[in-house]
């Protein structure tokens, strides 16, 4: 059964409840958008607060914080002995020594897990995610061409590889050593990790937690891989992935270890879109936050409002009581389905509407739109990977799933089924939009319907994305005129 995490209110744990709201108000100005957040001092939670349709048991995409599970797997291998920072990654690919000029030959695990492995680009999950070939491969086209160790370069590609050899070594994926090794132990969901078209962990990304998963791990590294006073991993690793030890040069004021990054007082494995574990060792403190924060501004914010007014000792303005409840009423209240209400004044929407598109970049072959008697909207659309559909309340939120496709907007990221919620509104005269929030990921769409004389205009836009945040428009003919009012 898995231990339940101790719980207390911040003021008994020496952290003024005042400083948590300054958070708190300061991320929601900053346009910060936080989805799930967890805050423990001495090994107890002092603050937990989820914003609607995000919620404490859905877990979330965590795109590079899955680099802390794949290095935590090479831990393991490292302390089982199967493993050396030193050793050549050719010792694990010798298929690739033949052809090995200078700078591969010198590539150890150890310029893999600094990201200084000495590579001409860098390799994203979302250039890989799409691939139905050998990864391994694909990496190792990429030319070597500078000496490794000495220019730091992010790549996920590195971790893939880390992955590769872990799997070689242990004869498990990643997922499953972890998970016997480690997740058991500190109580994490049986979590999920996208495998390769070779069957491997995809490394760099990949990995959906809860916000408490993430948490959880923040506290077995802080405690220097004790948990429950066993030592899962050993304190010789946290030390070095840490840079406690052998640290590395700071890189624009940033010092890289193994995925933990260091500014200020915060060691932090992050993940794109503002995923972020954030360990303050002066403070005896975690935070885990899932979000959609395109400016990466949270952990700053940490830092400002809560991390050097306790250093500082600042002086509160709002007494203790008064302050644990505000906080308390702010976290039961956190919610992102925005209030949208229609213009009053709108057109009739059809009860029942198909149309064909003109040829588009999406292969879109399909829309329909219903109205349910119960004002709902059931947007449907076809294209190559089916037919998908989204139910949308007119003007109130529906929570559902869909297959709805997605991935060009949401990181190359498509899974079978989605969990979604959904609001229409009439935003102009003629204009229909729907909000469409997937409480998995970061991301959240925009839909909009724009009647214009016989032909009504489909756009689709997201609140973030490594590529184009919106899709070309879609023009959409009358299939069957009598559907229309």
């Amino acid at each position: 059964m898995k231990c339940e995490l101790q719980r207390a209110l911040p003021s008994v744990e020496g952290i003024h409840p005042e400083y948590l709201i300054n958070f708190l108000n300061a991320c929601e100005k900053a346009e910060s958008e936080i989805h799930g957040i967890m805050i423990a001092r001495h090994g107890k939670v002092i603050f937990e607060g989820y914003n609607a349709p995000y919620a404490a048991d859905i877990p979330h995409i965590m795109h590079s914080f899955t680099k802390i599970l794949t290095n935590t797997a090479v831990a393991l291998a490292y302390d089982d002995g199967l493993l050396k920072l030193e050793d050549s990654v050719l010792k694990y690919f010798p298929e690739y020594e033949a052809d090995a000029n200078e700078y591969l030959r010198a590539c150890t695990i150890r310029n893999m897990i600094t990201m200084r492995n000495g590579q001409q680009r860098s390799i994203g999950g979302n250039e890989w995610r799409p691939l139905k070939t050998s990864w391994k491969e694909a990496y190792f086209r990429v030319p070597f061409d500078k000496k490794p160790g000495e220019t730091y370069m992010y790549s996920s590609g590195n971790s893939y590889i880390l992955s590769y050899i872990v799997q070689k070594l242990e004869g498990k994926t990643c997922r499953e050593l972890v998970q016997e090794r480690v997740g058991k132990e500190i109580g994490l969901h049986d979590f999920p990790w996208m495998l390769s078209p070779e069957g491997v962990c995809s490394g760099g990304n990949g990995v959906s937690l809860t916000t408490e998963d993430m948490l959880r791990i923040g506290l077995l590294y802080l405690n220097k891989g004790k948990w429950n006073g066993k030592q899962l991993i050993s304190e010789e690793w946290i030390d070095d992935a840490m840079g406690y030890t052998n640290p590395i040069a700071p890189v624009d004021g940033l010092q890289y270890n193994f995925h933990w990054d260091h500014t200020g007082d915060i060691w932090a494995g992050r993940g794109m879109f503002g995923q972020t574990c954030g360990l303050v060792p002066s403070l005896d403190l975690v935070f885990a936050i899932t979000a959609a924060d395109s400016r990466y501004v949270a952990m700053k914010l940490f830092q400002k409002e809560i991390i050097d007014p306790v250093k500082a000792g600042k002086e509160p303005e709002i007494p203790d009581a008064t302050a644990e409840e505000i906080l308390k009423q702010k976290g039961l209240r956190m919610t992102l389905e925005g209030k949208n209400r229609s213009v009053k004044d709108h057109r009739e929407l059809p009860k029942d509407a198909v149309w064909t598109p003109e040829e588009n970049k999406d292969g879109i072959t399909k829309v329909e739109l219903h109205v349910t008697d119960g004002d709902q909207v059931v947007y449907v659309m076809e294209d190559g990977r089916g037919r998908h559909q989204v139910i949308a309340g007119l003007d109130h939120w529906v929570h559902g799933t869909t297959t709805m496709t997605g991935a060009y907007l949401h990181h190359q990221y498509e899974q079978d089924e989605s969990r979604i919620s959904a609001i229409a509104y009439w935003t102009d005269e003629h204009v229909l939009t729907m909000e469409w929030r997937f409480p998995e990921m970061a991301f959240w769409d925009h839909v909009s319907l724009t009647w214009d004389g016989d032909t009504v205009k489909m756009d689709r836009w997201v609140n973030m994305n490594s590529q184009d945040v919106k899709r070309p428009t879609v023009y959409l003919s009358r299939e069957d005129s009598h559907l229309f009012r």
